[in-house]
């Protein structure tokens, strides 16, 4: 058949085509598809002239005014404690010593959650997927830990210090020594994070229980072991710490590119659930970014859930559940009282209104870390309408496990204060204290639709300020007598009698449901 011919064109076989062969020289690799994404995103939204200078600016009037604030605390903090005529060894070196650890176990905490070397979402959803070097793409964020992890050790080391008098000199050893410390965990945790170990929950459980050891173990510093001068750490032994910290971070930036995608995917949705939640001063979303390490074994305790007897006893069981579940609220109760057995050994703090300002946060802070089961169901609404019980009911009877953890909480203060005279009045104060963490877990979302006021520091979100105190209200109002207790010094037989009715109307007040229409 000739070309000239009719349909000649269509019936000729075609030739053909050639297989297509990816070039790796021609591949992005992870520094030019981010200069490239960053090139695309300077057209579509082009800088504006200043804007570096402004906030360049305002990091450094922020500095200052975070400076002068300290430098005007720094001579009442002294006083404070130059004035601790006890026999307990609280002196200014334990203090410098528990602060940065806690700060060195708190970092390496969210360092682990939210991931020192990881993408934004949209760069996990781009990004990953192509052949592009995991080091590339990573690196950045490596360098914005690594400085905020330096930056916030050198706060942590030189504020304590500047706040017990140590010299000049003394404040920049220990902020120094305090930055070489950010930049072994964070460092550390990135070696952990690109070969896996930091996947699973041990390294999670292993620091929570570390953030709840340091308070113990300040407690049985302070109350068996001499007073601690003022400290500034020896140069050979910072000198030693930032070739230590130099390692490890040489060792995690060779190793970025065992980057998985499952660890970039799990880090980029904590950091924006801890973002979310920051922006919105969410406290609950916060811990439940940085401290929620995934599904937990169901073997723990597996004879509870038999332990139910109707509604209230399969309500109460499974809140247990929750609780045993979540090691991060049992570290946070022994924590929370060994904090507070340190925090009355101050003089000041010791009796009077500085005693009852101790026992309120404590307990509520302990009531709020047995408040797990609340918190599920004032998430999740659709929870209690699965128990054949009342709202109110369910409300009551949800306040049990908040309730046993404040007394604990409180129970262990009052008994470091003055002994048995204090139960009398600490296990009402308990239940106070535990229907106000039942009303906080049940506030809902905030009402940004409450109009704001205006102030001369600029406008107020009213509904904000609401949300936040829905609860606090409660145990403060709750807990009056217990504050005329602390300051009279006398717990009088009326006065337990009192609190014991401000019990009673707390629990009726956090099970109070608002009928809507």
């Amino acid at each position: 058949m000739t070309r000239d011919e009719p349909g000649a064109a269509f019936s000729s076989p075609l030739p053909p085509l050639p297989r297509l062969v990816g070039d790796e020289e021609e591949q992005l690799t992870g520094a030019e598809l981010r200069r490239l994404t960053a090139r695309v995103r300077a057209h579509n939204l082009p800088a504006e002239a200043g804007r570096v200078a402004m906030d360049v600016g305002e990091v450094v009037i922020s500095l200052a005014i975070v400076a002068l604030y300290v430098w005007g605390f720094g001579a009442p903090v002294r006083e404070l404690l130059g004035s601790d005529a006890t026999r307990f060894g609280l002196g200014p070196g334990l203090i410098q010593a528990m602060a940065l650890a806690l700060a060195v176990v708190a970092g390496a905490v969210v360092a682990l959650r939210v991931g020192p070397a990881g993408l934004p979402a949209a760069g996990v959803r781009w990004w990953v997927p192509t052949p592009a070097d995991r080091a590339g793409l990573a690196s950045p964020s490596v360098v914005r830990t690594v400085l905020a992890g330096i930056g916030a050790g050198l706060v942590a080391g030189g504020v304590p210090a500047a706040f017990v008098g140590v010299g000049l000199t003394g404040i920049l050893a220990d902020a120094a020594f305090g930055g070489a410390l950010g930049l072994v965990v964070v460092a550390g945790t990135g070696v952990l994070q690109v070969t896996g170990a930091a996947s699973g929950d041990r390294a999670g459980r292993a620091l929570v229980l570390l953030l709840a050891a340091v308070p113990v173990a300040g407690l049985g510093l302070a109350l068996w072991a001499p007073e601690w001068a003022a400290w500034s750490v020896p140069w050979p032994v910072l000198a030693a710490v930032v070739v230590v910290g130099g390692a490890v971070l040489a060792v995690w930036a060779t190793r970025l590119d065992l980057l998985r995608a499952g660890e970039l995917r799990a880090r980029a949705s904590a950091a924006m659930q801890a973002s979310a939640a920051l922006l919105s001063l969410d406290s609950g979303g916060m811990s439940r970014a940085l401290l929620s390490g995934g599904p937990t074994a169901s073997r723990v305790l597996p004879w509870l859930p038999g332990t139910a007897r109707g509604p209230a006893g399969a309500l109460l069981a499974a809140d247990a559940t929750l609780l045993v579940r979540s090691p991060a609220a049992l570290a946070g109760m022994v924590a929370l009282a060994a904090t507070g057995a340190v925090a009355v050994q101050v003089p000041v703090l010791a009796d009077g209104i500085g005693l009852w300002a101790v026992l309120a946060c404590v307990g509520y802070a302990g009531a709020l870390a047995g408040a797990v089961g609340p918190r599920a169901a004032g998430e999740n609404p659709r929870l209690d309408s699965l128990v054949p019980l009342g709202a109110r009911a369910t409300r009551a009877v949800r306040t049990a496990w908040p309730v046993l953890t404040a007394a604990v909480v409180l129970l262990a203060v009052a008994a470091t204060v003055g002994g048995g005279q204090w139960l009398a009045m600490a296990v009402p104060a308990a239940v106070v204290l535990g229907a106000a963490a039942v009303r906080t877990a049940y506030r809902g979302p905030v009402p940004w639709d409450v109009p704001m006021i205006a102030t001369p520091a600029g406008a107020v979100p009213t509904g904000l300020v609401l949300h936040q105190f829905k609860g606090l209200d409660l145990a403060v109002l709750g807990t009056l007598p217990l504050a005329w207790v602390a300051v009279s010094g006398v717990v009088a037989p009326p006065m337990v009698a009192v609190q014991v009715l401000f019990a009673v109307g707390a629990v009726l007040w956090a099970a109070h449901v608002k009928r809507t229409a």
